[in-house]
């Protein structure tokens, strides 16, 4: 089935995303391991750099819940997604108004509290997603084990 016959436009987004679920999930190209939508506003700098550091351990990818976004959330997004991650409640609150509240039933879905004054890559940035979703290993290596600085002495 083609990406446009599964969206009917006269469904609800939940309908449309339940329908083309099947055939986005399975693409045997796309691996095993879990996939994770991380979304901030615009997809660059905040959900950008979470794709980037858990790459290594989960298919990733990055968008952005306002309309104007280099790559906006999508209902299709969304359907590939097993977890989706928003760095803040503004930006869930987004994709609620845009798509509806049920959309959100059927994939495991947190929200973090990281504000939009990060960098790309900012280890601050890093920090936050350590602390408030899931450990990165490599930050651990560096900064210990609760994200601070290790003493050399």
């Amino acid at each position: 089935m083609k990406h446009k016959e599964m969206i009917d436009e006269n469904q609800s987004y939940s309908a449309q995303i339940r329908k083309c679920r099947e055939g986005v999930v399975s693409n045997p190209y796309q691996g095993t391991d879990k996939k994770v939508l991380f979304v901030c506003s615009m997809g660059i700098l905040r959900s950008a750099t979470g794709a980037r550091i858990y790459s290594d351990k989960y298919n990733t990818r990055c968008c952005g819940s306002w309309g104007d976004a280099l790559i906006p959330i999508t209902p299709l997004l969304i359907a590939w997604a097993n977890e989706i991650v928003f760095v803040n409640h503004a930006n869930y609150e987004n994709a609620v108004s845009e798509f509806g509240a049920d959309v959100f039933d059927d994939v495991y879905t947190v929200v973090l509290d990281i504000p939009d004054s990060y960098p790309h890559m900012d280890i601050e940035l890093v920090k936050a997603f350590h602390t408030q979703w899931e450990p990165v290993t490599w930050f651990e290596e560096e900064h210990g084990q609760a994200g601070t600085a290790t003493s050399t002495a």
